[in-house]
């Protein structure tokens, strides 16, 4: 019976210290937030070069063909679109990593970035365009040429 009483409070010891630290996590996929006033949204645009970018430029021009729901508001715009970078900015082309003088006049591209929800807002109310700042840019190179047929008739 002494054997019984000693694995019985042994067995009740050990699921007390696990319940303590199960309850002590904060719980799987909980991040840190986000500056107080900043609620980031990815912006999404798609389009094609608008320049030719060189290597010291701290910006490039975009025609937006496409965009996301949050970038809606570039694409309604007047374009080209300005879009800046930085040294943060990482380039992508041809599944290998790139730079901004790599990219050429007419190369399709996608640009993703990230804005405060609360600059969206306000720039959609003040019919105006905020400062969008690349993360990430994906050249995607020149719209290929269609083949041509030739029908025999």
């Amino acid at each position: 019976m002494t054997r019984f009483t000693k694995f019985l409070t042994i067995g009740l010891t050990l699921a007390a210290l696990a319940a303590t630290g199960a309850s002590a996590h904060d719980g799987p996929g909980k991040r840190d937030k986000a500056p107080k006033g900043c609620r980031p949204a990815p912006v999404l645009l798609a389009g094609t070069l608008a320049n030719d970018p060189a290597a010291g430029d701290t910006s490039f021009q975009l025609d937006v063909l496409k965009a996301n729901h949050k970038g809606r508001l570039f694409r309604k715009a007047g374009q080209p679109v300005t879009v800046s970078v930085d040294a943060k900015t990482r380039y992508a082309k041809d599944k290998q990593a790139s730079s901004l003088d790599a990219m050429a006049q007419n190369d399709r591209v996608l640009v993703l970035a990230k804005l405060c929800r609360s600059d969206l807002a306000a720039a959609r109310q003040a019919n105006t365009l905020p400062t969008v700042t690349a993360r990430f840019v994906l050249d995607k190179g020149p719209k290929p040429a269609k083949p041509q047929t030739t029908e025999n008739k």
